[in-house]
């Protein structure tokens, strides 16, 4: 089974509404002003949805913060620039804290409203991959009046942990979620942006007798990290999604998204492949196994893709 996964696109538009910047939404909107919209490029967007659609993924997976402000029009940009892939394949998202950004938001069910075609209609949701595998989505989205942070809440957590401690020996886990819960050695992050149940909930899975793959968003920075020796970075695979949009000196044309084969055993190698535009053809790589990559080429003025295990 191939699937697509697609981090924090944080779409917005410059519009100004006095009522609703008495909020929280302020700091979203000075953010925006100041810093957010010199950094993310949505005109990478119809390129980016072309080249997954390219893949025929048998599922894309959304790990949240679509929007910047969880405005109805950023939603609704949303759905326009995936209009194609939403069309054509399956997609599960789980909101990010964006998503979620105001206590507003959250009592008119704002994304669950606009976003219901794609966002599981209760919380966790599970639901089987292919056999041997089986995908578990967290809504770990909540409104804050200053920090960032997210919460599972008892129930679901709790629920949770239910389905896996029920994963078995020969069966594998993907864990959906928009906030990570355990980071690779070097990387780190502060309390105010990270999520309530992180430590234990990566108890939780570094205890499932099954294969866990931890995917998520949140930090714009993409990765696909590996078990490490004890207390050496997460006891579990993580990969993280990135910024698609989000552009810097590393990523002139943002951060791309990941391709991940699931194989057919569950306790098989997962295949990933990073997915990466840039400048011009002469940036291509070839994948690890020396192929070239799936519709890599594309003349340089429009430049072409980067493809590799890693980012």
């Amino acid at each position: 089974m191939k699937l697509a996964l697609i981090g924090d696109v944080h779409l917005f538009t410059l519009r100004f509404h006095p009522k609703r910047l008495l909020s929280r939404r302020v700091m979203a909107h000075t953010n925006l002003l100041m810093n957010r919209r010199h950094q993310f490029n949505h005109g990478l967007l119809p390129e980016l949805v072309a080249r997954v659609q390219a893949l025929k993924p048998d599922m894309a997976l959304f790990s949240g913060d679509v929007s910047t402000s969880s405005l109805e029009h950023e939603f609704e940009d949303f759905l326009s620039a995936f209009g194609p892939l939403i069309d054509d394949v399956p997609c599960v998202l789980v909101p990010g804290n964006h998503d979620r950004y105001t206590f507003g938001s959250r009592r008119v069910k704002r994304i669950e409203t606009l976003l219901h075609a794609l966002m599981p209609e209760t919380f966790p949701h599970l639901r089987e991959l292919q056999p041997g595998w089986k995908l578990l989505a967290l809504d770990s989205a909540i409104p804050n009046r200053v920090f960032s942070r997210g919460a599972l809440g008892e129930r679901q957590f709790a629920q949770a942990v239910e389905a896996i401690q029920a994963v078995g020996h020969d069966e594998a886990l993907m864990v959906l979620c928009h906030y990570p819960c355990a980071l690779p050695e070097g990387v780190h992050h502060g309390w105010s942006h990270d999520m309530r149940e992180a430590g234990p909930l990566q108890a939780a899975l570094a205890a499932c007798k099954g294969r866990v793959v931890y995917v998520h968003g949140h930090i714009h920075k993409p990765w696909h990290a590996m078990p490490g020796p004890a207390g050496q970075g997460p006891a579990f695979e993580c990969i993280n999604a990135g910024a698609p949009c989000m552009t810097s000196p590393r990523w002139p044309r943002g951060q791309g998204f990941w391709e991940i084969d699931l194989p057919a055993d569950p306790r098989g190698a997962l295949v990933t492949r990073h997915h990466a535009p840039v400048q011009g053809a002469e940036g291509l790589e070839t994948l690890p196994d020396g192929t070239d990559p799936p519709g890599g080429g594309g003349d340089a003025g429009h430049g072409g893709w980067r493809v590799g295990a890693q980012p």
